[in-house]
């Protein structure tokens, strides 16, 4: 943006709270704001004196224009940030991605008879929800018990809307069977009373509760019923057990928020310089070498504590992050966006108390802010000393041992991506590797799939799938080249984002295929691209019949008469494999989603 159309636009600028966005010469969202005087927080970028760190330094050098949203205060500002920090991903943000849906227990307290449910997204259906849970097996090892426990129905609501006789789980005493009329609704209500106690972490009021009912029961001699609240019990102790007491005499939902973070690396390659472990991944040319900086990993611990136990603890890792990106900043955003993340899913789940380590304070006003525009009693503090110091210091050093492996992980993978340009000879370190794949059944329903490895890692947001139409029956390289030349078209059209140019691509299959690739890529001109194919390890037959594998796998390139052989155990061979694999894998599932929708097609006609 010109100097002149740039003043104007500060000049002009209101002092009113609201949202900035920066962009790029292209359109694209850089960074996203927020203040409270939008034209002083805007302004600053600009002022040449200003003391800017190497990262807004870059940011500013590439601001071609910037838009204004307002609002009336800064709790609509913050969330308004939110929601389109959530939509662009701007690079310069600190983007909060929890790719992970953890499970958590429904109970649709709408229904006469409730059922418990494990269900990995909550909805605003007026049910209410417990969790999250760390894994999959805790939580059916929950609902199994309960169910059994407290002989609470299991069958879906079609079931038991239809059912005119009890199921065999009622014959094996684990359910009530409020289906036909053998429990009536207010009986039912108590289990699932008790039930919706456990699950808020009151497991001691349930027991006191139990054992009462149980020594009730043995003086009226109703033995059988008070040896099933002997075993239900038993059942709570065991959970119990499995979670450890942080505070007995705490009562208060709280969260542990802690994180940490890894510094900045450099290494050269080339020359002699040997092959380095690191974790980096942007490059740049410098006297001859080629340098590698590695970007700071960070992770972010959040431990739940309900009712003085543990029960969950949660890990958030962050990698390539801006070494000088300050603690306090880095902490804020994340802070905010996960909680209004909540907020906005399951304001009930919120817990009452955030506790932070002593970087929040650098942001404590944003972070009041936050409290505000969660328009909920969450009350956030750092604590100093007592218990929940100690606590912090807890689950700092599960911080720590988890930043330790991830950067372990990074550097491995980093090292898997040298291998690969070692043993390849390939012209450009693979940052971007593309991988495709064909597939089909006897020639019908033929389908292809690409998959996205950035700087070693499935993106899969960048994953395609694709019909092949110009090709009729079983020829695979007509369908490679179809796909091919769809995808590097799109890419001579927009070359951004999801159509950004690889640095690699494979292709899944042998010489033909790669001569279908190198085909097309001359035909469009693509050029800067290294192009491989990769073939299964050929498998022969010992003297016994016992098939025995009779090479490596095999890795051809244009222009050269002999394979590659990948040897196993090797960067090389992980990498490649490992996205060859997951075309594989990526490409069948959508033939079957394919397959069976058409011949459903067929049966309803």
């Amino acid at each position: 943006m010109a100097n002149s159309l740039r003043d104007t636009k500060l000049k002009n600028l209101t002092g009113d709270p609201g949202v900035y966005l920066m962009k790029d010469a292209s359109g694209a969202i850089l960074y996203v704001g927020k203040a409270k005087n939008l034209r002083n927080r805007v302004s600053s970028y600009f002022q040449e004196n200003r003391d800017l760190s190497p990262r807004i330094q870059l940011m500013v050098g590439k601001i071609a224009d910037f838009e204004v949203v307002l609002t009336d205060n800064e709790v609509e500002a913050l969330v308004l940030e939110f929601n389109l920090i959530k939509k662009y991903r701007p690079r310069f943000n600190v983007v909060f991605r929890d790719d992970k849906s953890y499970p958590y227990v429904r109970l649709d307290m709408g229904h006469p008879f409730p059922r418990m449910e494990y269900v990995r997204r909550v909805k605003k259906d007026g049910a209410r929800y417990f969790g999250p849970y760390v894994s999959a097996f805790q939580i059916r090892d929950v609902l199994q018990w309960a169910q059994k426990a407290f002989r609470l129905r299991d069958c879906s609501d079609n079931e038991f809307r239809n059912r005119s006789r009890p199921c065999i789980l009622h014959q094996m005493g684990q359910c009530s069977a409020p289906c036909v009329g053998y429990i009536d609704e207010a009986s039912y209500a108590k289990n699932i009373e008790q039930v919706l106690k456990l699950l808020d972490g009151k497991n001691d009021e349930v027991v006191s509760e139990l054992e009462s009912q149980m020594e009730n029961a043995a003086r009226e001699e109703k033995f059988e019923l008070a040896g099933a609240l002997r075993d239900r019990i038993r059942g709570i102790e065991e959970i119990n057990q499995g979670q450890k007491v942080l505070d007995p005499e705490s009562a208060k939902s709280r969260d542990v928020v802690q994180f940490a973070r890894g510094g900045d690396v450099q290494f050269a390659r080339g020359g002699s310089a040997q092959f380095a472990r690191t974790s980096g991944v942007q490059f740049a040319r410098a006297r001859g070498e080629e340098t590698a900086r590695q970007g700071a990993h960070a992770v972010v611990v959040v431990m739940a504590v309900r009712d003085g136990r543990t029960v969950g603890v949660f890990q958030f890792p962050f990698t390539d992050l801006d070494p000088e990106l300050p603690d306090d900043e880095f902490l804020y955003e994340f802070v905010t966006q996960y909680y209004l993340a909540r907020h906005e899913n399951a304001p009930q789940l919120l817990p009452s108390e955030v506790l932070l380590p002593p970087a929040a304070e650098g942001k404590w006003e944003g972070l009041m802010v936050l409290s505000r525009a969660l328009g909920k009693r969450m009350e956030i503090r750092v604590p100093k000393r007592g218990e929940a110091s100690d606590l912090m210091a807890m689950v700092k050093k599960t911080a720590d041992y988890h930043l330790l492996e991830l950067s372990t992980r990074a550097a491995n993978t980093v090292e898997d991506l040298i291998d690969t340009q070692k043993r390849l000879h390939l012209h450009k370190f693979p940052h971007r590797l593309e991988c495709f794949d064909i597939s089909h059944f006897q020639g019908e329903g033929t389908v292809a799939s690409r998959v996205v490895f950035l700087d070693g890692k499935p993106e899969k947001s960048l994953y395609r799938h694709y019909h092949v139409e110009t090709v009729s029956g079983p020829d695979d390289f007509k369908s490679m080249r179809e796909i091919l030349g769809r995808r590097f078209e799109a890419a001579g059209a927009a070359r951004i984002g999801g159509n950004a140019l690889p640095d690699l691509v494979i292709v899944d299959g042998g010489r033909g295929q790669l001569a279908q690739a190198v085909a097309i890529f001359d035909e469009l001109g693509v050029l800067g691209v290294d192009l491989v194919a990769i073939a299964k390890a050929r498998t022969e037959r010992d003297f016994e019949g016992v098939e025995v594998k009779g090479s490596m796998e095999r890795i051809f390139k244009p222009n050269q008469k002999n394979p590659i052989a990948l040897k196993p155990g090797t960067g090389a061979h992980r990498l490649v494999t490992q996205a060859r694999d997951e075309a594989h894998r990526f490409a069948i599932t959508f033939h079957r989603k394919v397959r069976d929708k058409r011949i459903l097609g067929k049966s309803k006609r």
